[in-house]
């Protein structure tokens, strides 16, 4: 039976994804800039060292997770069945929203710090963080935006129609390198004024995640596009501009 409120339903979600997102962002810019110095994990020893593991490996776990087959269907639980499918990408941006808020905010400070700059050479980093976050956007946009921020589940509720997927992305920043998503989120991380030893660890850890957790994405994409997306490999470098093109599940790697 269709839900007959099916536009108040997409307004929900709707609302309650880019609530959360705004809230994730909003969450991850303050405590990157700080360096977890006010996040409010409250635990010492041992306990905050367990505590630490687990919000680290949960948001690369469930980012992985939710991406293949039996996590899709596990996004599904969250939505009345008959918009469960058109509304994956709402909830799956919802809930990796929520990761990151998990992260960034119930961390426990280990009080220890690798670098910190001082004014006004901070400004610099400042401005290269929020270049980061300039370079994050921009790809994600050419990506497709409405998948990036998982509009495109609830407006296609809204619209009463079946959600229509971008193309691969291979212009823009896509035209550089293939995964500007992930070595822009990498950049993001690693320009902090503050890099405490816990920044440290986190920067480092999704750093190698953002590295070869592609590797599964690009497998993806060739059952998707097949030679179109081998085509584009062989003409654009993985991860760093001007670096060997054939890294990845492919051809050498």
């Amino acid at each position: 039976m269709v839900f007959k409120g099916y536009k108040l339903l997409a307004i929900f979600y709707g609302l309650m994804c880019h609530g959360i997102f705004l809230i994730a962002g909003a969450v991850m810019f303050s405590t990157i800039l700080t360096g977890f110095q006010f996040s409010v994990g409250a635990l010492e020893g041992l306990s905050a060292v367990a505590i630490n593991f687990l919000l680290l490996i949960q948001f690369p776990i469930g980012h992985s997770f939710f991406l293949s087959k039996r996590g899709m269907r596990v996004l599904e639980i969250f939505a009345p069945k008959s918009y469960a499918k058109t509304l994956r990408t709402t909830i799956y941006a919802t809930i990796a929203s929520m990761q990151l808020i998990l992260l960034f905010s119930l961390w426990n400070f280990s009080g220890v710090f690798v670098w910190q700059i001082e004014m006004p050479a901070n400004l610099i980093m400042i401005l290269l963080n929020l270049a980061s976050w300039a370079l994050l956007s921009i790809s994600s946009i050419q990506a497709g935006y409405k998948v990036q921020t998982g509009s495109l589940g609830w407006t296609s509720v809204y619209q009463g129609k079946e959600p229509i997927f971008p193309d691969m992305p291979t212009r823009g920043m896509f035209s550089i390198i293939r995964q500007p998503i992930y070595l822009s989120f990498s950049l993001v991380l690693w320009t902090s004024p503050q890099m405490s030893l816990d920044l440290f660890i986190v920067a480092l850890s999704y750093s190698l995640y953002c590295y070869f957790g592609p590797m599964l994405k690009e497998k993806r994409f060739y059952r998707i596009y097949g030679n179109q997306f081998t085509e584009y490999q062989e003409r654009v470098p993985y991860y760093l501009p001007l670096i060997s093109r054939y890294v990845g599940p492919f051809k050498r790697g």
